[in-house]
């Protein structure tokens, strides 16, 4: 059964990804389907990512280039065909961590791919964008909206770096009780309502109609990224 959060996960179809897959260890998650590429950028968080053209488009590079921005632990590698220098050059430009020719040697490649989860580990995600415009530092528990500094009780920034960091999964509020407040807290589950309720008046464009902090009907809560 694939694992449901690789380490690595790549668009590609064959060439030295494929031919890498049998020293990888079992922690490279391969697709050929852009969305489900997409999906697993989100969902699975991986360290390292890799993207080939073909069958990636430019429409994949800007996706894996947003994600980089929402979440900066991740790292990007771009594989390309041998005389494609320019696409190579450009995806370095917009801010891909490496980019070599799909003629390269499958254990270079992974050479490369370990470096690059190397620093992926080295500096874990500092700093999650969860909506639009707003941002999570996790490492200085700080929250910010358009670049101003938002107030958050110490368990609001506790339950939103929680349910921001698995976008798509529903907690159920005895869940997020026990993670955010502990196993031991004796506590009413309204408790989680009213903090969602206070997140939702600080991140949400209109707390009223939620689109990152959704309610879960008969689960709980989750947090969703629009995907337009």
């Amino acid at each position: 059964m694939p694992d449901d959060h690789p380490a690595w996960v790549a668009l590609a179809d064959g060439g030295p990804i494929e031919r890498m897959r049998p020293i990888a260890d079992g922690r490279l998650r391969i697709t050929t389907d852009p969305s489900a590429f997409n999906d697993l950028l989100v969902r699975a968080r991986p360290r390292v990512a890799i993207v080939a053209m073909p069958p990636a488009c430019a429409a994949d590079l800007g996706a894996a280039i947003r994600e980089r921005r929402r979440r900066t632990g991740l790292r990007l590698l771009h594989l390309s065909q041998s005389d494609d220098i320019d696409g190579r050059v450009e995806a370095l430009r917009l801010g891909f961590d490496d980019a070599v020719a799909e003629t390269v040697d499958p254990v270079e490649l992974l050479g490369r791919i370990r470096l690059l989860d190397d620093r992926a580990r080295a500096r874990p995600d500092a700093v999650v964008v969860v909506a639009d415009g707003v941002t999570v530092d996790m490492a200085a528990h700080a929250v910010r909206r358009d670049g101003a500094l938002v107030h958050l009780r110490p368990k609001e920034f506790q339950l939103l770096a929680m349910l921001a960091a698995h976008p798509g999964r529903a907690y159920t509020r005895r869940q997020l009780l026990d993670r955010v407040w502990g196993p031991d807290h004796a506590g009413d589950p309204r408790t989680v309502d009213v903090h969602i309720r206070w997140l939702r008046e600080k991140v949400e464009p209109d707390p009223s109609r939620p689109i990152y902090i959704q309610t879960v009907r008969g689960v709980g809560y989750r947090f969703e990224i629009p995907t337009a």
